[in-house]
């Protein structure tokens, strides 16, 4: 069991130091989800983790060369050229870490240090060593991270760096003396031998390197192009997509509130055909016994079929005025046609035309209060019908003997209060009272279409008004009506 832990932990260390050594060597590729970084930025990152992963692999493989030659350089007592390679090998391992500085600094620093190894390398140890590898890195890499010129322009330095060295070196000014080997003299024909053959060799492999990178630019602008087209369809398919989604929504909407309009209507003509029957039939019967028995019949009994008719047919001019108006309100939205009245005129002309278009009932009361000369803005014939409403369901609701208040209140805003004394609304029963076509269940003896409230609802709404209900504790409801006051000169003077 020991055993078997011990294995586990030195299985993980592994796979840590493995992972650690990856990351180092192997710099993970910049993130580009959900951005659309510019062409040149993808190039330069990816020349700088190219970069990154060449310095630091150069770094270590130059390390472990010079281990390895060690013995034999300071064997012939050339410890200064371990020092300097070990020196150039540390360098281009420190500017791997510094990914902080300008990527071009970095490449360029690189390259140096690659130059002065092939040079050092030339003139201590002669053609026939290592310094085709230090100059051919040199100009591959530099077309590789600056561009073809960088690479052409390093390729002529080099050649001419080995021709000058060279030619030093086949008239003696320069004798090689850290080869471990016989280096030969070069002549003049091995000069321009050798020179050819590293320039086309590398001429060949820094113009395969441009053309792949050139094609790379290609494909990932393409790329690019192909992404941003294809995020700009996709948008252009999600912008329809809402608006059939939306098209739909406000399609299903139509039809829904089409449905809901024709079972209205459906609703409306089977209680007005059922409402219509009485006080027609009432208006008929009347009729028919002042035809056949006039002359038998008393003024007193004349006068009571002609109220008769006369309440049959206020009650149905009522009934037709407010199918009318919920039939506007459902088919289009109400419209304010606002004036400027006085305060005074305004409860003058409301109690001449209350009194009117009620019958005269000699129980209503109203009572003013407010400075009668203060201008109000609103919509008289709209405020008129809310509180005709009001009062036609406290008439219809309240026995004959006891009053119906309706008090008008002029403050902060214009209050108007209908009190009666009536049948009252049953707790359970007051939030429905404002549905279309809802009747109490204590007024199966009372006839009506159970649209009053509902107009009154519907009318206060395009004014900001508001209508509260309570119980009155004398018996009955209060229902409380309150409208914003606007100034006149915000209304025609702007």
């Amino acid at each position: 069991m020991k055993s078997s832990n011990q294995q586990s932990r030195i299985g993980k260390n592994i796979h840590l130091v493995w992972n650690a050594a990856k990351n180092y060597f192997l710099p993970q590729k910049p993130d580009y989800a959900g951005q659309e970084p510019d062409i040149n930025l993808i190039l330069l990152q990816e020349r700088d983790r190219i970069l990154t992963v060449i310095l630091r692999l150069s770094s270590l493989i130059g390390i472990i060369i010079i281990l390895i030659i060690m013995d034999d350089l300071l064997e012939r007592q050339r410890w200064e050229m371990v020092l300097v390679y070990l020196i150039g090998m540390i360098a281009i391992g420190t500017i791997s870490h510094l990914r902080q500085i300008n990527f071009t600094g970095r490449a360029v620093t690189f390259l140096g240090i690659l130059y002065a190894l092939g040079v050092i390398d030339l003139s201590f140890f002669g053609v026939a060593e290592d310094w085709r590898l230090f100059f051919s890195a040199f100009s591959i890499l530099a077309a590789l991270f600056l561009g073809w010129r960088a690479g052409v322009f390093a390729l002529l330095l080099s050649m001419a760096t080995f021709i000058t060295i060279a030619w030093q070196i086949s008239i003696g000014r320069i004798v090689i003396t850290a080869s471990a080997m016989e280096s030969p003299i070069p002549t003049g024909e091995n000069i321009i031998t050798f020179g050819l053959v590293f320039v086309m060799t590398n001429a060949v492999v820094i113009a395969a390197i441009i053309i792949l990178l050139r094609e790379f630019e290609r494909a990932t602008e393409k790329e690019r192009q192909a992404a941003i087209q294809l995020g700009q369809r996709t948008a252009e398919l999600e912008d329809s997509l809402t608006r059939e989604q939306q098209l739909a929504s406000e399609v299903a909407f139509a039809l829904q509130r089409e449905e809901e309009l024709n079972k209205f209507r459906s609703k409306m003509i089977t209680t007005i055909s059922h409402e219509f029957r009485t006080p027609l039939t009432v208006i008929n019967n009347s009729t028919s016994l002042l035809e056949k028995y006039y002359d038998r019949l008393s003024d007193s009994k004349r006068q009571e079929q002609y109220l008769r008719m006369r309440q049959s047919i206020i009650y149905l001019t009522d009934l037709l005025q407010g199918i009318s108006l919920v039939e506007s309100t459902q088919s289009r939205p109400v419209r304010p046609r606002e004036e400027m009245i006085q305060f005074g005129q305004l409860c003058q002309r409301l109690t001449s035309e209350l009194r009117q278009e009620t019958a005269v009932p000699p129980n209503l009361i109203i009572d003013v209060n407010g400075d009668k000369t203060k201008p109000l803005i609103l919509d008289y014939y709209l405020l008129k019908q809310i509180v005709l409403n009001l009062l036609n369901n406290a008439f219809k609701y309240s026995p004959p003997q006891l009053p119906v208040n309706l008090h008008i209140v002029l403050d902060s805003d214009l209050k108007l209060t209908v009190v009666d004394q009536g049948i009252g609304i049953p707790e359970s029963e007051k939030e429905k009272v404002w549905e279309p076509f809802y009747r109490g269940s204590n007024v199966e003896a009372n006839s009506g279409l159970g649209l009053g409230l509902y107009v009154v609802k519907q009318l206060l709404e395009p004014v900001a008004g508001t209508i509260t209900l309570s119980d009155n504790p004398a018996g009955g409801t209060i229902f409380t009506v309150k409208l914003p006051l606007k100034s006149p000169k915000s209304e025609h003077n702007p």
